[in-house]
């Protein structure tokens, strides 16, 4: 038998000695992190003090993906009866269904029913049944103590607003997140060279506007982003500018900054409309690939200035405790690669190149190889699909590239990977009126595979459009144009994600286009095999036009607009 192992001796001087120190830190508000605001007031604490002691402020110092759960934890079910009336009433709570809020405020009185039963009413009536499913306003009422059931419900229904007022969590929208969009104010004039600004933003399909997101801190380019089930949105490495490094010594003859590399991390909180610190990568990367796979994010590969080994590095952050750890690195060093995650594994492509991370073996398997090899494609997966869109086409070893379209550019290549069968298979392309650029960005949006795409011709003003596959029919159809009164020209590089957004929390785009874009007169217009066509909502007259600018010059409005001459415009 083994020994006992006695307990270690505690050292109680050091202890104390400790809380002091920590004590004197918080007088003096040194070394604080994070401050709390309870109404007008600001408190500054130390996240470690506020983690060890509350696990109400545990999740959220962990990068808010457990603040939706902070009801299940004694410090939320002690809260006295004040509290949690303050609580329960908010506007600003973060939920998705009221049903969320009803749980909390069962859960609050079961804790201690014998106590609490008096404030059933006061608390329930807090719950906005309307907005409550019908199912489970029967099976809730079915359960209530048969005593207090018909006095419940007389007041919960008395309390009942004819409209509620949704709760903050019930407003989100899911948009497109465009990182590293050109700003608005480039739309006419794009400056070409490495000074140019750019910009955050997001785009709601549903609503048709565009907000704008507070932009990564810094003058930080080049990251990689994630957006994890919880919507939280992170962004990883990329480069920032050095202090007094413009130069003009570029190729071009444009001036052009010196950068350098980092190993930044940051989680974007939604309700602030800020970037907030976390702990940093262990490498400097730059455009990492980021996915979030069975509870962690992976930071995959990237350019960055150590040698080939280091753009093998595969490193995996730990969202309970804010730290970073190596895993096992990429089988080659590649210049370029993209992720996708599918059945809590990690497929990553590059040319005709797929291999498959195992998490939970730390393991990497070579997968099946794509019938062609291309360069700076979009992929995204869908059930047991993935795809993997556009790029450039890679001709042998000559290093020649191609656009992934027709001579006269009507399609983009399409592959579909099935995971089941492990084998690639040519889908159908996708019907672009105008590709010249490998700019197309694949997402999972409204639970359909869409693309978000730019679509140019020559020298033509760039038009943006969102298409989704049928996976029955192997078709692409066009989802949604997206009208140039709404969105400007974001440039060849931004890159694309898909979350779940407060447009309360956001600031609309200012962006109004120039006038000379549309015809006089406010008038409407639109394609028609060749031809430019108005339809004017300010008298009864429909005119046609023989465009005397290249065909497509104008782009596709979508057609929502009222037809009748007697409607006023918006």
């Amino acid at each position: 038998m083994s020994e006992a192992v006695e307990p270690r001796a505690v050292n109680s001087d050091y202890a104390v000695s400790l809380l002091e120190q920590l004590k004197f830190f918080y007088e003096q508000k040194l070394l604080t992190d994070v401050v709390l605001l309870v109404e007008e007031s600001e408190f500054p604490c130390h996240k470690m003090v506020l983690a060890t002691c509350s696990s109400y402020f545990r999740a959220p110092t962990h990068g808010g993906a457990q603040v939706p759960l902070v009801y299940r934890q004694d410090a939320f079910l002690q809260l006295s009866h004040e509290l949690l009336i303050d609580i329960l009433s908010s506007d600003n709570l973060n939920v998705e269904k009221e049903e969320t809020v009803r749980e909390a405020a069962m859960l609050w009185l079961e804790y201690n029913m014998e106590a609490r039963s008096q404030h059933l009413s006061s608390v329930l009536s807090q719950i906005r049944i309307d907005a409550l499913s019908e199912v489970t306003q029967r099976a809730w009422f079915q359960g209530l103590p048969p005593n207090d059931k018909s006095v419940v419900v007389q007041g919960l229904y008395k309390s009942m607003p004819k409209f509620f007022k949704p709760r903050l969590g019930m407003t989100k929208e899911e948009m497109l997140i465009f990182m590293e969009a050109l700003s608005e104010t480039q739309s006419e004039a794009i400056v070409m060279s490495n000074l140019t600004p750019t910009t955050v933003v997001c785009y709601s399909p549903q609503a048709e506007k565009v907000y704008k997101l507070c932009n990564p801190p810094g003058n930080l380019q080049k990251v990689g982003t994630v957006v994890t089930p919880d919507n939280d949105i992170f962004i990883a490495g990329g480069q920032i500018p050095l202090n007094n490094s413009i130069t003009n010594y570029g190729k071009s003859g444009k001036l052009q900054a010196v950068f350098h590399s980092v190993n930044s991390f940051f989680w974007f909180d939604a309700q602030q409309n800020e970037w907030a610190p976390k702990t940093p990568m262990l490498c400097a990367r730059i455009k990492p690939s980021l996915v979030f796979c069975d509870g962690c994010i992976y930071a995959i590969g990237g350019d960055n200035v150590v040698g080939e080994l280091n753009k093998r590095t595969v490193e995996r952050y730990d969202c309970e405790k804010d730290d970073w750890t190596m895993v096992s690195p990429l089988p080659f060093a590649w210049n370029w690669s993209t992720s996708v995650v599918a059945n809590d594994c990690i497929y990553v492509m590059t040319h005709d190149l797929m291999y498959c991370y195992f998490p939970r073996a730390d393991t990497w398997v070579e997968m099946a190889m794509r019938k062609t090899s291309r360069c700076f494609a979009s992929a995204a997966a869908f059930g047991d699909l993935i795809f993997y869109i556009g790029g450039l086409h890679v001709v042998s070893n000559s290093g020649i590239r191609l656009p992934t379209s027709t001579i006269d550019g009507s399609s983009v290549t399409v592959e579909i990977y099935d995971i089941g069968k492990n084998e690639w298979r040519l889908a159908a392309n996708i019907p672009a009126k105008r590709y010249s650029d490998p700019c197309v960005r694949a997402v999972v949006l409204l639970n359909s595979l869409c693309i978000f795409m730019r679509e140019t011709h020559m020298n033509e003003r760039a038009k943006y459009a969102i298409y989704q596959y049928d996976v029955e029919l192997d078709r692409w159809f066009l989802r949604q144009p997206v009208s140039e009164r709404v969105l400007w020209d974001l440039g060849k590089d931004f890159r694309c994600a898909v979350g779940k957004l407060y447009p309360s929390c956001l600031s609309e785009s200012t962006w109004k286009p120039p006038t000379y874009l549309f015809s006089p007169d406010g008038a409407e217009e639109f394609e028609v095999d060749g031809e430019l066509r108005f339809i004017t909502s300010r008298n009864s007259s429909r005119t046609t036009a023989q465009s005397s600018y290249p065909r497509g010059f104008f782009g596709v409005l979508h057609m929502h607009f009222c037809l009748s001459s007697t409607q006023p415009e918006n």
